[in-house]
């Protein structure tokens, strides 16, 4: 049965208790843990839309984009990566959570934060970006560090240098609430994580420095990137920081034993799975049927199973950002239109490299395809120097009329 009436989503929740519990009685800080946390994160964000809250979701593992997407806006993370990657501020705060978030992600080691800090510092003064290729170009000259620390560092941020940017979306629609944020496109896992940390960081800095700010923030796959780590290496700026975010906060995550022990400890309200809940060892607590969840709350120290409701699926009304309908945005257009047309010997691959920064290399590619493929460039071959000849493009007539539309 689909939920009704306006409480809370502890109310939707719970079978016996339907109406009875409101959206504070909960707590801001609460932990999803154990196989099904998903589901349940699927029904905490279902049940703060039915209730109006604009919260704002980082769907880390993709375990509740399916579900939820009809209820909220949905965006593919690049689309806003641009954004994550632009330093904001004179000075060096956010700076100083970038370094934190690719300390999380990367699980870098003490020595290594410092160089990012450092690092960072100096994109800060030079308003450029946190991106990896941006870094990659100033580690190396951070005075006062030298060796075997930087080239290993060097080397980890050289790895993901080819992750692309495209500036498409507004920020600010992160901070309003009642959006979706996917980060399945993400080429491989520690992309998707780096990049769910960078958005972090720049929400913790917006929600110090803006008036904007969502009703909560709810993040899945956790435990990717809050990693429980054997040794203490490094500050672990991002999770105080996230703790501390004057927001309520909600995580979930499938494996509870990968998930840092502080972050933890630190959630008021843990909510786990029966699996979960009968494989803690040590515990004299009855054991929790199957399909069930237990909510153990140490503010009282009291334990309540319930038995989740069903959440109804609707259709999204509108495609997620970025999947791709055989047309790019205009600007991205405009851009290589213009470059084409000021370098004489511009070809596809010269293109999409020299984009790379501001545009995802993918998107650039597909554009340029379509534009010749409809006429608006053309191959021709043309002399380099006293050099063989290239193929290189050139803009058709269509194709300048095109640029003109676009630039008017």
């Amino acid at each position: 049965m689909e939920p009704q009436g306006k409480t809370g989503w502890l109310g939707y929740a719970l079978d016996r208790s339907r109406g009875q519990v409101g959206v504070q009685e909960i707590g801001d800080r609460v932990l999803l843990l154990g196989k099904g946390a998903g589901n349940l994160a699927t029904l905490v964000a279902y049940a703060h839309a039915e209730v109006g809250k604009k919260i704002t979701l980082l769907d880390v593992d993709g375990s509740i984009s399916p579900d939820v997407s009809g209820y909220f806006s949905v965006f593919d993370y690049r689309s806003m990566l641009y954004e994550a990657f632009h330093l904001e501020g004179d000075g060096a705060t956010h700076g100083q959570l970038v370094a934190s978030a690719y300390t999380a992600a990367l699980d870098l080691t003490s020595e290594e934060e410092a160089i990012m800090g450092a690092a960072l510092q100096k994109l800060s003064e030079q308003n450029d970006l946190a991106s990896p290729s941006s870094l990659f170009d100033v580690i190396g000259g951070v005075e006062g560090f030298r060796g075997f620390y930087v080239d290993k560092l060097k080397g980890r941020i050289g790895a993901l240098r080819l992750l692309e940017t495209t500036r498409v979306e507004s920020f600010a629609q992160v901070m309003d609430g009642g959006i979706l944020l996917s980060f399945d496109s993400a080429p491989y896992p520690q992309a998707s994580e780096l990049t769910a940390c960078l958005f972090i960081a720049k929400i913790l800095y917006l929600l110090a420095s803006s008036s904007r700010r969502p009703d909560g923030l709810l993040i899945t796959g956790a435990h990717r990137l809050f990693k429980n780590s054997t040794r203490f290496q490094h500050s672990e700026g991002l999770v105080a920081r996230l703790l501390e975010a004057p927001v309520p906060l909600i995580l979930a995550s499938p494996i509870p034993a990968l998930l840092n022990d502080r972050l933890a400890e630190s959630m008021a309200v843990r909510i786990y799975s029966s699996e979960a809940w009968n494989a803690r060892k040590g515990w004299k607590q009855a054991a929790a049927l199957a399909y069930s969840y237990t909510i153990c709350d140490d503010r009282s120290g009291a334990s309540i199973a319930f038995v989740p409701r069903f959440v109804r699926p609707k259709r999204p009304t509108v495609a997620p950002a970025l999947r791709h309908s055989g047309r790019a945005s205009p600007e991205l257009t405009k851009t290589i239109l213009e470059e084409i047309n000021n370098y004489g010997l511009a070809n596809r691959q010269s293109v999409v490299s020299y984009l790379a920064p501001a545009f995802l290399g993918l998107d650039v590619g597909a554009e340029v395809d379509r534009l010749h493929s409809g006429g608006y460039l053309i191959l021709e071959p043309k002399q380099v120097g006293s050099g063989p000849k290239i193929l290189a493009y050139t803009l058709t007539e269509s194709g300048r009329r095109l640029l003109q539309e676009l630039t008017e």
